[in-house]
């Protein structure tokens, strides 16, 4: 815009104007909306998302919340057709909560201690939030980390309430079992935080109110504690099991489970002003003809950049690559140095024969595979006898030995040209290709 030499992401000038005048500059100069570069076939664009909304544009170019609303509202005044509001739907993951701070008795949570399988193979125990309102399984962090998972790239748009958005970038696979029963699931986490330390504080009602008889899915339920897991509604109704006990007044129901006796419900403990009344539903919204819609959407190309070598490699195949009259390709090896700097190898080669011929001499058997080898090798044109060179030109003498394999079924014994053996001066034929 001021014709320096910077780019337009670092340019006052620029910086100084609003949102919407940044996308309409953008739209002028013919920029690409990730990266702000002029868009051409072979630019390299950047992977980067919005930092506030994560989605593929650059944060430079997002538009607040209320302006994307009015715009909506002026479209749905021209467009009444509900039809196209419908395809315009987005398929997005919605998250309702509702903190209240009216006082009231604390409201215990159902938790339980799994036991949950790492990277080497062994089960870690972890705390899990029982939630019978959400969708999706997720899992925190700290948690991955810990268990040293191996994670899967998802995205996916998390709307929580005022329209506060949290994006979805990774999932992991999680194997879990009980400490009681033989019951085991593997589930599809979600990578984000999931709530405070649940129960907000400790309490000593529990004295005399929990049967000694019975096992607990989280002993230490009435101590704070942080959540590692949270197990949605598709398993959560299939890990109970018949057997209930309540207690007259404000107690908590004891529900039977596979992983053990849970806690739920009122407490006599009260809550005050400053503790938040939690309530989460997660709610996946995926309309089948956003999906549909999916498959005709082209994301962008990323073109990949090569280095000057690959480029002269590259370029060196296409000049130097010739086609036989049997179909066969040849190319010509590619040298990143003169290979006039090579030694002398005539020497070393010559040494490496004698010690195989003595060897051959040895072995008949070996000796006759290894004559039919090169015989083969020599018929079928890859190799041919030649009056030596050196003097005259610069030529690399390779040496070869015998690989005897018992075990193979069509060819026991096969040459391997040695490319690594090093001239005189210390160079090999591998050191200039």
């Amino acid at each position: 815009m001021c014709n320096g030499s910077h780019r337009l992401f670092k340019c006052e000038k620029f910086l100084k104007l609003q949102a919407k005048q940044h996308l309409s500059q953008a739209k002028q100069l013919g920029l690409c909306f990730s990266c702000l570069q002029p868009f051409t076939r072979n630019h390299t664009c950047s992977r980067q998302l919005c930092r506030q909304c994560h989605k593929k544009h650059h944060t430079l170019l997002h538009l607040d919340r209320q302006i994307q609303i009015a715009n909506d509202k002026g479209s749905t005044n021209n467009n009444n057709n509900p039809a196209n509001a419908q395809g315009k739907q987005n398929a997005e993951v919605n998250t309702y909560c509702s903190l209240k701070g009216k006082p009231r008795n604390h409201i215990l949570l159902a938790t339980a201690i799994v036991e949950v399988q790492n990277k080497s193979g062994q089960y870690i125990p972890c705390r899990a939030l029982l939630d019978s309102a959400s969708q999706s399984h997720f899992i925190t962090e700290r948690c991955v980390q810990r268990l040293r998972l191996r994670r899967t790239q998802t995205h996916a748009s998390i709307q929580g309430i005022s329209n506060v958005n949290t994006a979805k970038h990774h999932s992991v696979a999680v194997h879990l079992r009980s400490r009681h029963t033989n019951w085991h699931n593997t589930l599809e986490c979600a990578i984000l935080s999931i709530t405070l330390p649940e129960p907000h504080h400790p309490t000593s009602w529990t004295q005399g109110k929990i049967p000694k008889d019975i096992k607990l899915a989280d002993e230490q339920f009435h101590q704070p504690g942080s959540i590692d897991l949270l197990i949605a509604a598709d398993i959560f109704y299939e890990m109970l099991l018949p057997g209930r006990r309540t207690c007259p007044g404000n107690y908590p129901v004891l529900q039977e489970t596979v992983l053990g006796r849970t806690l739920s419900g009122q407490t006599p403990t009260p809550s005050t002003q400053k503790e938040p009344q939690r309530t989460f539903l997660l709610r996946e919204d995926n309309s089948l003809e956003h999906n549909l819609n999916r498959f005709w959407e082209m994301e962008p190309v990323e073109q990949s950049t090569m280095t000057t070598e690959q480029q002269a490699c590259e370029q060196h195949f296409v000049t130097h690559t010739t086609q036989q009259q049997d179909g066969r390709f040849v190319v010509r090896l590619p040298t990143r140095m003169d290979p006039k700097q090579l030694g002398s190898s005539r020497l070393s080669a010559e040494r490496r024969l004698h010690a195989i011929e003595r060897r051959l001499e040895r072995d008949p058997d070996l000796k006759v595979q290894y004559h039919n080898f090169m015989k083969e090798y020599e018929e079928l044109g890859r190799m041919e006898p030649v009056k030596s060179q050196e003097g005259k030109n610069t030529c690399y003498f390779l040496p070869h030995h015998p690989v005897f394999k018992e075990t193979s079924s069509t060819t026991k014994t096969r040459v391997v040209f040695d490319g690594g053996a090093k001239t005189s001066n210390g160079l090999s034929l591998n050191n200039i290709l």
